[in-house]
């Protein structure tokens, strides 16, 4: 469980080969992602962490899946040959498969790792995303991996944005059947190293909670760690727990047996595999949390079924090549047609007519305005490294405005006045132009 929230779990993608494929641009490639250049779109792909196994799903990539670990145990993937454990694959395997590339998790053998190297297939480590901001990068990642720049790219966006709209509805769903008004609040159980902990704010589990319709109690909960009397002063509605070892601790505790989720039957286990599944998973899991607390509400197929039914039939990888390049083109015909839109609603800030940053600022309390901006800048180049979005107004932030300022045809101060950041977070605002050979993927 420390994988699901340590803060090195953020979502970036550790590449550990530089392989560059044959092949010739169209627009979508050369790609390039964190320190590798592909030219040519992956056709056959294996696949031994279960997390990236249903986004890639999700995005309707399977079917460039040749193979799989034995962890990657989805029904709707069962199809794909296994390869083994996730730690210790069968390399011969995945070399005969044809697979140009592998999604593994961060425990794969480094011995694996090196020859699969020598045999030109890429291995990319895969991270769990810890918050929705780098849940979205792993669906932009994945997308320019498989699909290109354009297609893919677009395919991540459109991805991730229907996941959350699909959630949302859930939300709604679930605001529209409650007529009590009262505020309902829950939380998230589990062992780690023999200790118990809880889920806390701004984790993705705490995301799912928050898409149910409740609050999460352990919001000022530090790192984690139980504190009894927290949780008996909140007295959550409903509990959320990952095995029986967690279940077994929460009932010989002298205070936490007698909380009303527990006394009254509402508690119930979201297994590690639920949680840690961040596509189609993702909405079977969040289906069965809601129909949990609102039984009117309840899906009747179970999770694995529910998550089948969502997937569209498996498809070859040319199939799933041609409706990624037609869905591309409407969409790039309906962004054509678009007329320039505020973006802000995409990130935590809230853009009034006299918000105004400059050197020397910083995020403090709830306000996230000058780590908003940073990240802005960021994703349209101007701001160099991820690890520069700090929340800090520093002398790279303000470089970073300066650069873009040029670009817009504004005074160059260095100074976001509101004007410069209205602009900045327009859907037509510049890109920035990265020097040669410098990559901005997270």
């Amino acid at each position: 469980m420390k994988r699901i929230i340590s803060v090195l779990l953020a979502a970036v993608m550790v590449c550990t080969a530089a392989v560059i494929f044959a092949g010739c641009g169209d627009g979508n490639y050369p790609v390039t992602v964190a320190n590798i250049t592909i030219d040519k779109e992956p056709e056959a792909i294996v696949v031994l962490d279960p997390s990236a196994a249903d986004i890639i799903s999700y995005m309707n990539y399977d079917g460039k899946i040749v193979g799989r670990s034995t962890e990657v145990d989805q029904s709707y993937l069962s199809v794909a040959p296994d390869f083994g454990a996730a730690a210790e694959p069968d390399v011969n395997s995945i070399i005969n498969s044809g697979a140009q590339v592998v999604f593994a998790g961060d425990k794969i053998n480094d011995d694996a790792v090196k020859q699969l190297q020598e045999k030109k297939i890429q291995v990319i480590k895969m991270s769990l995303a810890d918050t929705p901001k780098e849940l979205e990068t792993n669906y932009l990642t994945i997308g320019k991996i498989l699909g290109g720049a354009v297609t893919g790219l677009e395919k991540g966006t459109s991805s991730y944005e229907k996941l959350i709209e699909h959630m949302e509805k859930l939300k709604i769903e679930v605001s529209s059947s409650t007529t009590s008004g009262a505020l309902e609040t829950a939380c998230y159980l589990y062992v780690d190293d023999g200790s118990l902990r809880v889920m806390t704010s701004g984790t993705y589990v705490d995301m799912l909670i928050g898409y149910t319709g409740a609050v999460n109690v352990a919001v000022n909960i530090i790192d984690g760690n139980v504190e009894v009397n927290t949780l008996r002063i909140a007295n959550p509605n409903y509990i959320f727990y990952s095995d029986e070892q967690t279940l077994n601790a929460i009932q010989s505790d002298d205070v936490l047996s007698k909380l009303t989720a527990v006394t009254s039957g509402k508690a119930l286990q979201v297994s590690e595999k639920e949680i840690t599944r961040q596509g189609l998973t993702a909405l079977a899991t969040l289906e069965k949390m809601i129909g949990f607390m609102h039984p009117e509400l309840a899906k009747k197929a179970t999770t694995d079924e529910a998550a089948t039914q969502a997937q569209t039939p498996a498809q070859t990888a040319t199939e799933a090549a041609t409706q990624a390049a037609t869905q591309a083109a409407a969409q790039a015909t309906q962004a054509a047609n678009e007329a320039p839109h505020s973006e802000a609603d995409r990130y935590d800030i809230k853009i009034t007519d006299d918000l105004s940053l400059k050197k020397g600022d910083e995020d403090k309390g709830d306000s996230k305005d000058v780590w908003e901006l940073q990240h802005r800048l960021w994703n349209l180049d101007y701001l160099v490294g991820v690890d520069n979005v700090t929340g800090f107004y520093g002398d790279l932030t303000e470089q970073a405005v300066k650069d873009y300022q040029k670009a817009a045809g504004f005074e160059v101060t260095g100074v976001a006045d509101n004007k410069t950041i209205k602009a900045l977070f327009m859907s037509d605002a510049p890109k920035g132009v990265l020097p040669e050979g410098v990559s901005n993927e997270p």
